[in-house]
């Protein structure tokens, strides 16, 4: 049970791909890049690569199609805090279960609280170093690892082989630019703030346009936070005298729910 759902709550921000209209070229047309939504990309990126420490709270919502036409929504929502090279928190609430993510540069925990038991490993290295190592070595993803990368660019951007502006738009009473960008295989759009000295990433949104019933992807961002306050132990579990350490899982021992959502 442990293996199964540890992997399957760990599955956030495997990928940022929506769909968008706008975006389509007709047949035979060349792919074009405003650059207008490039240069509110590339701010919005360089703004959160250059910051030492984010804190910030995350809803998603993925759909699933079953049988083939059912399309079935599940709901993930948590908090992330990293400060770059020295550790890195972050909590997911995944239906009934609840995982907690430490990392404090040499050590890299997972913590089931319903369940009152963990896995640990030891790692040196940098966050994104832990990303793809988990990623490689057990199939796991960090949740919203992406947009506290120190490159966050090569998701949300590098990739994109047309993109557009679609205007401003108000969300929760703040006014973002509304941008949509596109690749061989996919299409994304993304709302930033328009505040040019917090140009801060508010929401992705995503749409499978391969798979029937084009399940989407739905990804908000809130209370983003640059300075926040928090103890020097928040990068560092310490299971109880009751918490059961369990044995990591390795990827072919499960069947992950979701996985590419």
């Amino acid at each position: 049970m442990w293996k199964s759902q540890l992997l399957k709550i760990s599955t956030v921000l495997v990928t940022f791909a929506g769909a968008s209209p706008a975006v389509a070229q007709a047949d035979g047309d060349p792919p074009t890049m405003d650059l207008r939504a490039v240069e509110i990309v590339t701010s919005a990126t360089e703004y959160l690569a250059t910051q030492e420490i984010l804190s910030v709270d995350w809803f998603v919502s993925f759909d699933v199609v079953a049988d083939g036409r059912e399309k079935i929504t599940y709901m993930r929502s948590g908090s992330n805090l990293l400060q770059r090279g020295v550790g890195f928190y972050g909590n997911s609430e995944f239906g009934e279960d609840t995982r907690e993510y430490f990392f404090d540069g040499t050590q890299f925990q997972i913590y089931d609280v319903e369940e009152n038991a963990y896995v640990s490993t030891e790692f040196v290295g940098d966050f994104d170093a832990l990303a793809d190592r988990a990623s490689e070595a057990y199939d796991l993803r960090l949740p919203i690892w992406q947009v506290m990368s120190a490159s966050p660019n090569a998701e949300l951007l590098d990739r994109a082989t047309s993109a557009a502006y679609l205007g401003t738009t108000r969300i929760a009473g703040r006014q973002a630019h509304h941008l949509a960008f596109s690749d061989y295989d996919a299409d994304w759009q993304i709302w930033i703030s328009t505040e040019a000295a917090k140009p801060e990433l508010m929401m992705i949104v995503g749409t499978d346009p391969y798979t029937q019933g084009w399940p989407q992807y739905r990804a908000y961002f809130t209370n983003w936070d640059f300075d926040p306050d928090f103890p020097d132990s928040v990068f560092t579990y310490v299971p109880d005298d009751e918490a059961e350490q369990m044995a990591w899982p390795q990827p072919a021992d499960v069947n992950i729910l979701g996985a590419g959502n």
